[in-house]
């Protein structure tokens, strides 16, 4: 059967726990691809699963990673569409397909549903196998580790302003910590929709390159009147929406920062998951809180499109050979990067 490298972790904890093991070649059931893996890049949930579970078990001995692209190089027996040689990156979600939920199209919130690189093995290895379903065709103009910068930041922050928020030509939108992939995604998808952009990040380097991929205005949150310079740059009105992925830590602020009937719309708790809440500024100025969860797969090919077209812009702070993934965890744990880190696990990726 062989055997391939891969970034395995058998226990919760720091970045010691992960291990570049020799483990056996998954092989694809009749329904699923097997990819050889090129790129794979990380993100939070790598972190967050690592250190330890949090909304409910997880099986162990594991291999994260969620954002791959690669090439086929075996198909199960009921496999149509899809043949060995094919570049491909894949929709991360399994759903059920039979809930309401599913039913309805809205399969991010779906009860049964479970990632690869968090529920089952995912792509930080040389081979790593996907229903056949899930699978995208690599646009050709990307190189693998352009498009391993993609899937869950694009679809995300799409699924975020557009699809939740409902974003509109003419608001304006609040992106706080610029440098985190999604919110380099979340500056290009707001003014593609013709928002004014409104960013924040900690250093001088991080705002420059935020105002490069578009932002109108960025402030340094290190600042203590950061919140009054996002609302002087609205003329003292507020913005329209705040996207926050960070959590507790900048929650207060986010809010801080709406005009009356503004949204906040949030997707991650990385930076804590309670706070205290000023329950009157929420109903005195009608603000509205709004989850999102992930994106579909729909959202994600159109990224995808958009991207081959060079309308969006994969975000890539570097890449770093598998044997230096705990390096790559720590860049993402001390927020030193700005943009995506890439795993490259094979050669030309």
């Amino acid at each position: 059967m062989g055997r391939m490298k891969a970034a395995v972790f058998h226990e919760h904890g720091g970045r010691d726990v992960i291990q570049v093991e020799r483990v056996p070649i998954p092989q694809p059931a009749v329904d699923e691809a097997r990819v050889k893996v090129h790129a794979c890049a990380l993100n939070w949930l790598d972190v967050g699963i690592r250190r330890g579970p949090q909304f409910g078990a997880i099986p162990l001995p594991l291999i994260t990673g969620v954002d791959v692209s690669g090439v086929i190089d075996a198909v199960g027996s009921a496999v149509q569409g899809w043949q060995i040689g094919d570049a491909v990156t894949y929709y991360s979600l399994l759903t059920c397909g039979d809930c309401e939920f599913c039913r309805a199209g809205e399969v991010t919130v779906c009860p049964q549903h479970r990632i690869f690189g968090e529920h089952m093995n995912g792509g930080l290895a040389e081979y790593t196998v996907v229903p056949a379903r899930n699978l995208i065709a690599k646009p050709t103009k990307l190189t693998h580790a352009e498009v391993a910068a993609l899937p869950v930041v694009s679809m995300t922050a799409w699924h975020m302003l557009i699809t939740v928020a409902r974003l509109q030509l003419g608001e304006t939108v609040f992106i706080p910590g610029a440098g985190g992939g999604v919110a380099s995604m979340g500056i290009q998808i707001a003014k593609r929709a013709g928002a004014k952009v409104i960013a924040s990040t900690s250093t001088p380097d991080k705002m420059a390159k935020a105002r490069q991929l578009g932002a109108d205005h960025v402030v340094n949150y290190k600042e203590p009147d950061w919140v009054e310079q996002v609302i002087a740059h609205t003329g003292g009105r507020g913005v329209d929406v705040a996207q926050d992925l960070v959590g507790a830590s900048t929650w207060a602020d986010s809010l801080r920062t709406l005009a009356r009937n503004g949204r906040l719309v949030v997707c991650g708790s990385h930076s804590g998951k309670r706070l205290d809440l000023s329950i009157p500024q929420i109903y005195h100025r009608q603000l509205k809180i709004l989850g999102s969860n992930g994106g579909t797969f729909d959202e994600l090919r159109a990224c995808l499109e958009l991207a081959a077209r060079g309308e969006l812009k994969p975000v890539i702070d570097r890449v770093l050979p598998l044997n230096e993934i705990r390096e790559g965890h720590r860049i993402l744990e001390e927020h030193d990067h700005f943009g995506k880190v890439v795993i490259q696990i094979a050669d030309g990726a």
